[in-house]
């Protein structure tokens, strides 16, 4: 008996092994690597050293380094066989997204859910890390909540702009890319993302790749790429994430500093109307008051408030921290987003939002919060609490 549990365990050990590591290097949902035109831009960004990207601030992965492998494991138990309250009973009631609506104006927005917003700017139609399958490279798994309403991107308009912030899979969907490219007019994503999208089969003169604070145009908008507080990379090894060595600073080592293979970050939009922030992912930093802020005042910031934890509290802010950070740019208004979609931390799916309209109201910043699908306006903001009505 022994010995043929042996014997199985011989035969299947290594050919599990072998699986893994051809769908590691064959599958598209990796993404590519860059080439020597991308490579050169990156190394010579400010932000980039001995072979990855780095935060403007020191800024570890996790705090307590030596419990991180203890952390993840709790943390994946808890997403297998979730809590009474950590994700919804029933699907949300989302709405079918009117893209006429949209059109109609300029001015106009529409929160898809996490951090896909579709908006209308002096007459162009973007929309922000257009994710709507899987937040995982494994099938099936990290998939959205249910909806009454799920938006699709057969239900995305023509696109004059796809703006990528960074390469995790939560914010950069193969499949969506891939569904989208031939309605899109241009994808602008951060240096080195472009190989990824050059895999996935977009045209190359169709991607436009930027470094921290390097400003384009589109017809009459700035499109400004800008830090934030966060790392990338699509594959499960530090190591495997890096180009041309990777190696750290004397003294660190990758996983205490959170370096990337790609560059990550938010997105400012000026139009001579408006003025809007779109943060991505990024822990609560100096790079709003010393970076963002001269770009303000904002009539609208789209702030990560979803998806927090103690133990990795410098690359995702918790919901008072994304308040502060819409005040240290200058934002008029706010809507939270990163939340509402996805189950990627250990809190309530409802903590998000209750937790940021609380410390907004305190702090006199008014707030969007609109159904998922919703088109509304800069200058009327919905503030529904529909997550309220959900069991």
């Amino acid at each position: 008996m022994l010995l043929s549990i042996f014997k199985y365990l011989l035969i299947s050990v290594p050919l599990l092994a072998a699986g893994g590591y051809t769908f590691l290097q064959l599958h598209p949902v990796f993404g590519g690597r860059p080439d020597a035109q991308s490579l050169a831009r990156m190394q010579a960004s400010k932000a980039w050293r001995d072979g990855a990207f780095y935060n403007l601030e020191t800024t570890p992965l996790f705090t307590g380094q030596d419990a991180a492998p203890v952390q993840i494991f709790d943390w994946w138990l808890k997403m297998l066989r979730p809590p009474a309250g950590k994700v919804p009973a029933t699907p949300l009631p989302s709405v079918p997204l009117d893209a006429a609506q949209l059109a109609a104006a300029d001015g106009t927005l529409a929160w898809l859910g996490h951090a896909t917003v579709l908006m209308r700017l002096a007459g162009k139609t973007i929309v922000t890390d257009p994710v709507f399958y899987n937040a995982s490279p494994v099938p099936f798994t990290v998939s959205p909540f249910p909806m009454q309403h799920r938006p699709r991107t057969a239900d995305m308009p023509p696109l004059d702009a796809v703006l990528i912030s960074h390469d995790h899979y939560d914010h950069l969907d193969w499949r969506a890319i891939r569904e989208l490219a031939p309605k899109t007019a241009h994808f602008y994503v951060p240096l080195g993302v472009r190989a990824h999208l050059l895999r996935w089969g977009v045209a190359d003169e169709k991607i436009t790749e930027l470094d921290w604070e390097e400003k384009t145009q589109l017809g009459d908008i700035d499109i400004i790429f800008v830090p934030a507080r966060h790392f990338s990379g699509r594959r499960p090894r530090p190591e495997a994430n890096t180009f041309s060595g990777g190696k750290s600073p004397p003294g660190t080592a990758p996983k205490l500093n959170s370096p990337g293979p790609t560059l990550w970050g938010g997105y400012v939009l000026q139009t001579s109307e408006a003025r809007i922030y779109f943060s991505a992912d990024s822990g609560y930093g100096n790079h709003y008051k010393n970076v963002i802020a001269k770009y303000g005042p904002f009539d609208f910031a789209m702030i990560e408030c979803g998806a927090y934890n103690e133990k990795w509290a410098l690359i995702h802010q918790m919901p008072e921290q994304a308040v502060q950070a819409a005040l240290d740019v200058g934002a008029a208004r706010a809507m939270p987003i990163h939340w509402g979609k996805f189950d990627l931390s250990e809190h309530s799916w409802t903590d998000p939002i209750e937790r940021f309209i609380r410390a907004a109201t305190e702090r006199g910043l008014p707030v969007a919060t609109p159904h998922i699908g919703e088109v509304f306006t800069l200058t009327a903001l919905p503030q529904h609490r529909w997550w309220k009505n959900v069991q």
